[in-house]
Parts: structure tokens; sequence; C-alpha cells
């Protein structure tokens, strides 16, 4: 089990292209940090970084408070679970996770602590069954699970996972997700895990650290970045569907706050408004933001947004509404069915004009030159202690 540091890591390549861009994180013992972002965003550079598969153009590494640049990956203590399975075609399940026991040499690992460990691991992954089978004859999520195996067989001091998930179907994810969060529960060590599906990082990680183009954008607990984003990139990118967004005003008028989009004008009230108050922020244009499982139909009423639907998505348990308000703003709406009687299921069809609205408590507010959050408070400077 292992803290591990990055300070001011930075990965630049050929042509002067910088990938990773001054990556500051402290890791705890035992924590499961999820980084995750768009494609190309540094993600997996950064996680190769810390094992060893890539060099370090600036900065350093710190495992179990020893600095790890110059350490081969084999000496760092860590065990990784690649996107691909990486698993040996010609060797049984046993040996492909018995193979990296097997290169030990210093000291030597018996026989019988292979066959301990393995079968140990087996055990705990459910794939005691198909230890004398070859990779061929196995399903993709048994193929994870032989690959998550061969790696928790070394007890390493960190886990590194790298989208692993990511080349299964929709229901098996859903069934490994499950599962890793169960086998995080029994080998209880320090995992850093990569992906680019926010569902993963949301139900996974105890903290969630969310990159756009080689920068950190936010870290912090799922609940954190869902519920108090930074930046409209964070706003946008956690949640499905992704957040509406829309340029409007922040109106102060006799002590109180309020948002005119689409031609409504909603009261800013509870935490929300005490906020502002508290801030001194005065009328200005911002752009505002509100969650489509926060967005509700309403009557026609003060305060309502008029939109005809344009597209009805039937998810099952809810409908996904596309609509277009007057002024010509995208937004969805996600309504449960069990809100609407068949009647009023059938009529939410495409020409359909309907009203829409949303409270104070829910509302996200941006500067609409910087994108950061009017609640953002910066980090203070960290001081440096004198030699």
């Amino acid at each position: 089990m292992a803290r591990v540091k990055l300070t001011n890591v930075k990965k630049i390549y050929q042509g002067n292209v910088t990938a990773v861009h001054d990556f500051n994180l402290d890791i705890a013992d035992k924590e499961f940090i999820v980084f995750v972002g768009p494609s190309g965003c540094g993600k997996s550079t950064t996680l190769r970084m810390v094992a060893g598969l890539e060099d370090i153009s600036e900065g350093t590494v710190e495992i179990d408070g020893e600095v790890v640049n110059d350490l081969q990956p084999k000496d760092r203590h860590i065990s990784m679970v690649f996107q691909n399975y990486a698993l040996y075609p010609h060797l049984t399940v046993f040996e492909n996770m018995a193979f990296p026991l097997r290169l030990l040499r210093h000291p030597k690992m018996s026989n019988d602590e292979i066959y301990r460990r393995v079968t140990e691991a087996a055990e705990v992954l459910g794939i005691t069954q198909f230890l004398n089978r070859k990779p061929k004859a196995l399903s993709g999520g048994q193929r994870q699970r032989v690959a998550i195996g061969r790696a928790m067989v070394k007890n390493c001091k960190v886990f590194l996972m790298d989208e692993p998930l990511s080349n299964l179907d929709a229901k098996l994810r859903n069934q490994m997700r499950a599962e890793i969060i169960l086998l995080r529960k029994k080998i209880n060590t320090t995992f850093i895990y990569v992906t680019h599906d926010q569902t993963e990082a949301m139900t996974l990680g105890d903290r969630i650290v969310i990159m756009k183009d080689g920068f950190i954008m936010q870290v912090g607990s799922p609940s954190q970045v869902f519920d108090k984003p930074d930046n409209l990139f964070v706003a946008e990118f956690i949640g499905a569907p992704k957040m509406n967004i829309a340029k409007t005003n922040l109106v102060k008028e006799g002590g109180k706050y309020y948002v005119t989009p689409f031609g409504s004008k909603i009261l800013v009230d509870g935490e929300k408004g005490a906020e502002l108050k508290k801030r001194g922020y005065e009328s200005q244009e911002i752009i505002l933001g509100f969650r489509p499982e926060h967005t509700v139909l309403s009557n026609k009423a003060e305060g309502a947004c008029h939109a005809t639907i344009t597209v009805n998505e039937m998810m099952g348990s809810e409908l996904h509404l596309h609509v277009v308000t007057d002024d010509g703003s995208p937004v969805i709406i996600r309504v449960p069915t069990i809100q609407l009687t068949d009647k009023e299921r059938e009529e939410m069809v495409a020409g359909k004009e309907i009203y829409f609205t949303f409270e104070g408590k829910v509302m996200h507010f941006f500067n609409p030159e910087t994108e950061v959050s009017l609640f953002y408070d910066a980090p203070a400077p960290v001081e440096e202690k004198p030699e």
C-alpha cells in the first residue's frame, strides 16, 4: 500500500508537443483515483509515466516516498491492467496469471507459493474453473478477469488500470464495473484508473481528476464535480445528457437575484441566491447552466419557459425531450415516465408546445469570458519553505 505523489509532472514529445502540463496530484494510501477526460487529454500518458512506460520530461513521481523517475517499471512495485488484456494465447489461464511471479529472481518464488497466490486470486475473481483453459476459450469479461488476476498476484503497492472495460459490450461493462467495486474492497490497495467513461469515473472513484488538453480542470469527489463544477468544461463533461447552457443575464433587483433565459424571469432562491449576495455580485452577463434531470415540465406561468419538442427519445424509465425555445436555443429535459399518464406520454411528439422551468438551487453560473464558475475559489498559493 502506498501514497503516490506527482509534482510538476510534464510530458513533452518530439516537436515540442506537450501532452501533459504541470500535473500536480497527491494520492493517499488506499485511495481510488480516476483520471477521466476526452481522447487526447493526457490521462493515459500520465498513467504510463507513473508506470514507467513513458519517460518524464519534467517533475517527479513518488511512490511510497521514493522518487521513481529513473526506476524501471519492474522496480516500482506496481501492477498494471491494459485495455487489450495482453494475455499470452499459448498459455493457460493459470500460467498467464503465474507468469509475473515466475519472472521474479530475487528471491525466486517457490511453486507452492505461486500456486497459492494464483488460486486465491482466481477464487476472488470467480475464474477458478477456467484455470486450465486458454484465452481463446474465454469471453471478453473472463479474459479481463484473468488480466486483473495477473496484476493481483504480485501484491504490489499501486494498482494501475488503463481503460480496462472499453473493449466490453455495455451489459458486460456494467457487470465488470460492479465487480471492480467489490474487488477494491477485497484487495484494498491504491488504485489509479483511467477511463473516458464518466459513468465509470462517478461510480468507482473516491476522487476524480478531470483532464483536458493535458491540464487538470478539476479534482474532487463525484458529488463535488457534479454539484459544484469549477468551470464550464467540467459542468458539460460530467452528466448525461450534458448540462443545458444558455447565455443570459443575472439581474439584481431589490436585494434578490434573477436570471432571464429564453425570455423568462426566474428567481435565484435558496443557497445559490445567498451565495451570490455574499460574494457581492451585481447585474451582469453570465452563462447559465442547468441539468436535464433538474428541469421540469410546468404549466404556463410566470417564470416558465416556452419551447417546442423536436425529438422524443424513449429511454424506458424516462423520456429525453429535445426542445427548442422561442429564441432558438436547444434544451434537453429528462422526464420520468412514471410522472406521465399514458395519454400525456403519447402527446409528447415533435411539434408539441410545452413549458418548462427549473429552481434556483439547481442553477450554475459561469463567467462568459473565462468560463469559470462564479462560485469558484482559487486554491491559495503554496508557500515554498526556505532551504
